[in-house]
């Protein structure tokens, strides 16, 4: 009964492995591709190849010596998808014919048609991404691959056993071929026949086998691959199958790992199909520039400070000032001013004007002078009140004195005190200083250089501890140095109080109203500093609800790490790149780059972590920028390393 359906059953596998494989490859195509859609090669390639084929079957091993040989050539359409990492989905369809014959009669011409479906692994081969490649990314040089997949294979064998007039050869004893058989009647009038290797006879019905060999096989390839261009590829390699059977040309060896197999050489071209990759918006050109900028942009120093581009922190210094290892002019006294601006460079004074002279507390213009460390909770040039100025403490704060500190509303900071603004009242500025030194500090008593009338009988005043006021702590920091969190808290109206217990608190100014403080912690708080809380104060002490235990801050996160990454800056130009320069940067992935203070830093990766940006460093110098360095980012702002880490670390 199955003998009866088995040539249906041949029909249905003979269309439908095929078809099924087909559908298989596309499928695969579709998925990997769209899967590998943000990858760097998401690219489907159709093409053709073509080379010469040679079978081993147990039929053309019984020919021995071959007059024609046991060669042919083949054609495959081929289609390849790219996707996850090296891997690559192939489907091929080829047909192949292939000629054994001994110049007798013993030829046959074998037609093989396969379909198959292979992995290929891509070895290595580096990838490129700029204009000239339209802004797909493709690969320099050769690439080789490997790939091993499943194939259906199809067999068709014919034989030359007639002339183009339909004369059937027959071989006599002399060796000629004749017309008509030497044992039948013939009286000596056979016509000699030449062949014409005209394949037209179908094996399958001379020696009344089932028709065509069918044999699932294993094929394999090994070749190198090149982009010639954007859209067009080359491919060359051997590749062959095994068929896991062993009939497939209706002769069976009877023996194990014998089966037909078929080795071919090839050569193709491939079309890319589909979108090339999204143009990237390229940074505005600036006439002038040269490829030589690319070039150069590793080791130029262009302020001539001694310090590379890529590592000068203060670019655009001028010419012969002395700077600093970060290529940033020395500022001897502290003041904010560098000694070539500083008209008093040795001056122990931190209130100082634009030229670095001292702040005349009288001077009748608040233009006289510009704000050193963006810390003022005041405007000075309006001030000509008792101040108590309160050394900081070598080995740090105690809590106590920071809280008695705090308890005042009108603080202002320097590098080497705090100073607490007391108001015109001389007996309030003594009884401010004794509450000072109850709790153990020493401090100064600065009087007024001169009085004002309208000052003098002014009814308010600074120092009035009935009344409430409120302050945010933005977080307690362990930093090395106060002048790393100034780096991060550059621009905000804060005060820094390094405790003894080695946490730097950073408080912000006081707030009259409640509501407002509470307004600006939330604002913080969306800044990255989850850790801020409000603390009050109130007849000169504070609130006993708005006290945090120490414990409390350090076992609770100070800032968001969801904030702070980690990036590798590449270069620093006082013009915007031009085409070549930009190239090497889109060469390494994710570049951004960010113009301030007229000049342009360029920045690739956003990691989370520092040591992942330090892995991918070297990766970074060795394509052609040597002077790369790491620096944090918090919030979008430019940090150093160590500044971000701090953040991270409490």
């Amino acid at each position: 009964m199955f003998t009866l359906y088995l040539p249906v059953f041949n029909r249905i596998v003979h269309f439908a492995m095929p078809l099924f494989l087909a559908v298989l490859t596309l499928y695969c195509s579709a998925v990997f591709g769209q899967s590998a859609s943000t990858g760097p090669a998401a690219a489907i390639h159709a093409g053709w190849q073509s080379g010469p084929t040679t079978l081993h079957s147990e039929r053309t091993a019984a020919y021995g010596a071959h007059h024609l040989g046991n060669t042919g050539f083949g054609h495959a359409v081929t289609v390849q998808a790219r996707w996850n990492g090296p891997w690559e989905v192939e489907f091929q369809g080829a047909r192949t014919q292939i000629v054994t014959d001994d110049g007798y009669v013993n030829g046959i011409q074998t037609e093989i048609q396969s379909a198959a479906v292979i992995c290929n692994y891509l070895l290595s081969g580096n990838e490129t991404q700029n204009a000239a490649t339209r802004n797909a990314r493709i690969t320099q040089g050769f690439q080789p691959f490997i790939g091993v997949g499943i194939a259906h294979v199809d067999h068709l064998i014919k034989q030359d056993l007639q002339d183009a007039y339909g004369n059937t050869y027959h071989l006599w004893s002399d060796g000629t071929l004749r017309d008509i058989d030497e044992a039948g009647d013939h009286d000596g009038n056979a016509n000699i026949l030449r062949r014409d290797y005209s394949y037209e006879s179908d094996l399958a019905d001379q020696e009344n086998m089932p028709g065509i060999g069918r044999s699932l096989a294993i094929p394999a390839q090994i070749g190198v691959r090149m982009d010639i261009s954007p859209r067009v590829r080359m491919r060359m390699g051997v590749s062959g199958w095994l068929g896991l059977t062993d009939n497939i040309d209706q002769k069976a060896s009877g023996r194990m790992l014998s089966g037909d197999a078929l080795a071919t050489g090839f050569f193709g071209l491939g079309i890319r199909l589909g979108k090339l990759g999204k143009k990237t918006a390229p940074a505005p050109i600036v006439p002038g520039m040269t490829s030589a900028d690319a070039a150069l942009l590793a080791s130029m120093d262009t302020d001539g400070d001694g310090v590379d581009n890529l590592r000068d922190r203060c670019p655009g210094s001028p010419l012969d000032v002395e700077v600093d290892v970060n290529g940033c002019p020395v500022d001897s006294d502290g003041d904010g001013y560098a000694d070539y601006r500083d008209s008093e460079p040795h001056s122990r004074h931190t209130r100082v004007n634009g030229r670095g002279v001292v702040i005349n507390p009288l001077a009748p213009m608040s233009t006289d002078w510009d704000t050193v460390r963006g810390q003022v909770a005041s405007d000075l040039t309006n001030w000509n009140g008792y101040t108590l100025r309160v050394p900081k403490p070598k080995e740090g704060w105690t809590e106590a004195e920071q809280h008695s500190l705090m308890a005042f509303a009108n603080l202002q900071e320097t590098s080497s005190a705090i100073e607490v603004q007391i108001g015109h009242d001389p007996l309030k500025a003594g009884l401010a200083a004794d509450a000072l030194i109850e709790q153990g500090m020493t401090p100064e008593i600065i009087e007024p250089t001169s009085e004002t009338p309208e000052l003098a009988g002014a009814s308010t005043s600074p120092f009035n501890t009935e009344v409430e006021h409120h302050r945010v702590q933005l977080g307690a920091f362990r930093a090395p140095e106060n002048e790393e969190l100034d780096i991060l808290f550059a621009g905000i109206d804060v005060i820094q109080f390094r405790g003894e217990d080695g946490l730097t608190r950073v408080v912000s100014r006081a707030f009259d109203n409640r509501s407002d403080a509470i307004k600006y912690k939330l604002e913080m708080q969306s800044r990255g500093f989850v850790g801020a809380f409000l603390t009050s104060y109130l007849g000169g002490a504070p609130a006993e609800s708005s006290v945090v235990p120490a414990t409390a801050q350090l076992n609770s996160p100070q800032f968001d790490s969801d904030k702070v990454r980690f990036r590798i800056q590449i270069g620093a130009l006082k013009d915007q790149v031009s085409t070549e320069a930009l190239n090497a940067f889109l060469n390494l992935g994710q570049v951004e780059h960010r113009a301030a203070l007229g000049w342009y830093r360029y920045f690739q990766g956003a990691y989370p972590s520092v040591e992942e940006a330090r892995l991918a460093l070297p990766e970074m110098q060795t394509a052609g920028f040597p002077d790369a360095f790491v620096v944090g980012e918090v919030a979008g702002r430019i940090v150093p390393v160590a500044e971000a880490l701090i953040l991270l670390q409490d």
